[in-house]
């Protein structure tokens, strides 16, 4: 991975997208840990997420809040 924070902010965009329904922060935890589990985003699980910066342990909330704050934000152009 040659950008881990670019790459965990396009796999929650990834999941945000394919979940349109997912909005609350649990409702996009559950997608993100449905989406890593299938291995849905190039067949990332959840051992190369945690490179990417994505962290499903709950101690690690504050941090992933910050990842989906900014894959909600529009893209760069």
């Amino acid at each position: 991975m040659s950008n881990p924070k670019k790459m965990a902010v396009e796999f929650v965009r990834h999941v945000l997208k394919h979940n349109p329904e997912a909005k609350s922060f649990a409702a996009i935890y559950d997608a993100m840990a449905r989406e890593a589990s299938a291995r849905s985003f190039h067949n990332l699980g959840y051992d190369e997420l945690a490179v990417a910066g994505i962290s499903f342990s709950l101690l690690d909330t504050s941090k992933l809040e910050r990842v989906i704050s900014e894959a909600q934000k529009p893209p760069d152009i």
